[in-house]
């Protein structure tokens, strides 16, 4: 179980170490390399981090209901206000909250969520009304991180400025920025969105797929904008005014970087960047020698200075981890690959040639310096990252300049009397563009499997293990064995001999895992999911990691809903899934159909009277009925599976009208559904478990699985009413957490049904 002073130990010392060389040491480049400051660096992270998340705990918050708040948009840039499908939303400060006439403990920040048509007030202080809500901490055999804090915002009519309006200046970029956004939003093809994703940072229309994609293959930071386009955009502007005077030349690009800014946003790969490179012009212009590890130093705790709530965004604590690497681990990495030159050679030469180990070096350093947080909040290592780098940087820092130059001539194009002039040139730029996007959009269609994206489950003892190690990396000794680590990240707890079956936590949504042991084959039943983001990787894919599981022998969808099918169609990009089972009418449309295109001949469309066996499972498909061209609940798959002579019903979502199918089918054919375990329909819901299922079925142990404070009241207390009157024990995963059920063998030699409930119970 994740704890979060455990996480900041672990987390540290590759974050903080700047920090603690710069507080306690004039010569920062000397003291960043002393190894006695590390424990200091970690004690300090503790303290910070710890000490953030105990504050908003929220003690007596109830979301359930109305609350009004006072936040503040960010200070600087006209980006803090992002375009959405059904409106608008930008992170803010929270301020202070009330509920039912009293203050309330809030959270220090939260995303606000505006729906609706019409534009956000351009005030910076707000007073809001609405909701405040977030996603819960799935508790499996890993301990997920629970979402951020979002405010929702039915409409425009309940948001109030309480503040002067903004400087006019970043009204005047606000308006630019939007002049700029409309051609990209009016252009066909994928390299606009490719383009506004790399210019501007808004990544939320480039295809799920392309970001999946990017993701397995380690390379999302692409997408943010960061040090590639600082160095780009200063570089470019060296180019142009070469013939300036140093003096005239430094303030241009501290105007360039300032309207930058302000133009996409203070994101905090862009702030760390930008910092860095103000402290670089600054050098050169009092004729000092520029120091990196000086700049990132000064970078970081000038905005913890401004934004102490910056420490907690994972995109800042990967941007000061990926260049402590670079800064830090290459130059060792590249001193260790050198070789003796051969007689004759006075100096040692590289392993190859120069410049690609040293993009190499920086590559893996990066990666190794945001092991220890990208493991514990992503869940993926990516093996060929570092090679793939060596590609897509180049490329993308190309496609970056083309996409630049498009916008720019774009927007010209936009203007009446030169649009005849710069349009010829903007349609082949986005022709290129459109050309530079398809390796971009060819990720997606690699195949899954452990080489590409290997999903981890880490312990918070092997995150600290191996943040300790990388520090001792850092320091210069060289006694760190590089296998330890990844052997201490990867501790998945495994399943024992017994076969068993594990219903894990995924909210309002089911996922149930049958195993025939520690070694035998995986059977994945539904994998949840939501309508929007990628459940696989915000909780499914640790989840299934801290199982053992790499692959999944047999996949089974109960049906097409997105809390039961797209949790599954996301798992196809990073687990390999052998066979796949599903009533023939799921297969038509919506996410069966995208299932089926995945998976291709691996699909088999399944109805009543499909039987199989997997190691110890035997399996076979009770409803629906052959020939059957309705979908929805009542069409859901039921599934008996058994060990011996024990049996569990697995029912979908099916409702009361297919359970009197499926009672009145077992009746005529002379069949039982008897079980010792039933999977209770619909979450519980009150249209299914009917007394005719539970007097057919006869169950010892009912398992739901539903989320927590869920809006539909799920489990029904009428449901739950009538199983405990009929002595059915009852667990449930939004109270338990997750459940696991173990077959073990009984005095008479047959098998009993043994219960071990998840270690993390809720409170209601």
């Amino acid at each position: 179980m994740w704890s979060w002073p455990a996480g900041g130990l672990a987390a540290s010392p590759c974050v903080l170490v700047s920090v603690a060389a710069a507080w306690t040491s004039v010569d920062w480049s000397t003291a960043l390399t002393r190894a006695p400051l590390l424990p200091l660096a970690a004690l300090l992270a503790v303290a910070i981090l710890a000490d953030g998340r105990e504050r908003s705990a929220l003690p007596g918050f109830d979301p359930e209901r109305p609350v009004a708040v006072d936040v503040a948009a960010p200070a600087l840039g006209a980006a803090a206000w992002q375009r959405t499908d059904d409106g608008w939303t930008a992170r803010v400060d929270v301020h202070a909250v009330e509920q039912a006439g009293r203050p309330v403990a809030g959270p220090d920040r939260a995303w606000l969520r505006l729906r609706g048509e019409g534009s956000p007030p351009p005030e910076r202080r707000l007073r809001v009304r609405g909701y405040f809500s977030r996603r819960s901490a799935y508790r499996n055999l890993n301990l997920s991180r629970p979402g951020d804090w979002g405010l929702n915002v039915k409409s425009l009519g309940l948001i109030s400025p309480t503040g002067g309006p903004p400087w006019w200046g970043f009204r005047v970029v606000a308006e630019l920025r939007q002049r700029l956004l409309r051609p990209l939003d009016e252009a066909p093809g994928a390299g606009a969105l490719l383009a506004r994703a790399l210019v501007f940072g808004d990544a939320r229309r480039v295809p799920p797929e392309w970001r999946t994609g990017l993701r397995r293959a380690g390379l999302s930071h692409l997408l943010a904008v960061s040090g590639l386009h600082v160095g780009l955009l200063l570089s470019g502007f060296w180019w142009i005014s070469g013939a300036l005077p140093s003096r005239v030349g430094a303030v241009g690009a501290v105007a360039v970087l300032l309207f930058y800014g302000c133009l996409v946003g203070p994101r905090p790969s862009l702030l760390r960047a930008s910092v860095m490179a103000l402290l670089l012009i600054l050098s050169l212009s009092v004729e000092r020698p520029p120091q990196a590890l000086n700049s990132l130093s000064a970078a970081l705790l000038l905005i913890l200075a401004f934004d102490p709530l910056a420490a907690f965004d994972l995109g800042f604590q990967l941007s000061f981890l990926a260049t402590a690497g670079i800064l830090v681990l290459a130059p060792r990495l590249l001193r260790w690959w050198r070789r003796p030159a051969g007689t004759g050679q006075a100096r040692p030469t590289m392993v190859g040639p120069k410049a690609l180990m040293l993009g190499l070096a920086s590559t893996i350093a990066a990666q190794l310096a945001t092991l220890p947080v990208t493991a514990v909040e992503i869940g993926l290592l990516t093996p060929l990252s570092p090679l793939l780098n060596l590609v897509f940087v180049p490329l993308a820092a190309v496609t970056l300049g083309v996409s630049l130059a498009w916008v720019g001539l774009a927007y010209v194009a936009s203007v009446p009397v030169l649009g005849e002039i710069a349009e010829p040139g903007a349609r082949s730029l986005q022709a290129l563009l459109d050309l530079l996007s398809l390796p971009f959009a060819s990720l997606a269609h690699l195949p899954a499997g452990s080489w590409l994206a290997l999903p981890m489950s880490v312990d918070p003892v092997a995150a600290l293990a191996l943040a300790i190690w990388l520090g001792v990396l850092v320091s210069g000794f060289r006694r760190a064995v590089w296998g330890l680590a990844l052997v201490l990240v990867c501790t998945p707890a495994l399943p024992g001999d017994e076969p068993s079956l594990a219903m894990l936590d995924v909210g309002q949504g089911e996922a149930i895992l049958l195993r025939s042991g520690e070694r035998g084959p995986v059977i994945l039943v539904d994998g949840g999911g939501y309508r929007r983001g990628n459940f696989a990787e915000a909780a499914l894919l640790q989840a299934l990691a801290a199982e053992g599981v790499r692959r999944i022998d047999l996949a089974i969808l109960s049906h097409g809903d997105s809390d039961h099918c797209r949790g599954l169609l996301e798992l196809t990009y990073y687990l390999r899934i052998e066979r796949l089972w599903a009533a023939p009418v799921e297969l038509r449309d919506g996410c069966g159909r995208a299932l089926a295109e995945r998976l291709g001949a691996r699909v088999r469309g399944v109805e009543h009277g499909h039987a199989g066996r997997v190691r110890a499972w035997e399996l076979e498909v009770l409803h629906p009925g052959s020939g059957r061209m309705e979908g929805g609940n009542a069409a859901s798959l039921v599934v008996r599976g058994c060990v011996d002579r024990s049996c569990v019903l697995l029912t979908g979502d099916i409702d009361v009208r297919g359970e009197r199918e499926l009672v009145a089918r077992a009746r005529r054919n002379g069949t039982t559904l008897r079980s010792a375990v039933l999977k209770v329909a619909h979450h519980g819901s009150r249209t299914s478990t009917g007394p005719e299922l539970l007097a057919s079925v006869s169950p010892k142990l009912a398992l739901v699985s539903a989320g927590r404070r869920n809006p539909y009241g799920h489990p029904s207390p009428e449901v739950v009413s009538r199983m405990e009157d009929r002595g059915v024990r009852i667990l449930r995963t939004d109270l338990h957490g997750r459940i696991e059920v173990r077959f073990r063998r009984d005095g008479s030699g047959g098998r009993r049904p043994v219960l071990r409930v998840a270690a993390w119970p809720r409170r209601r």
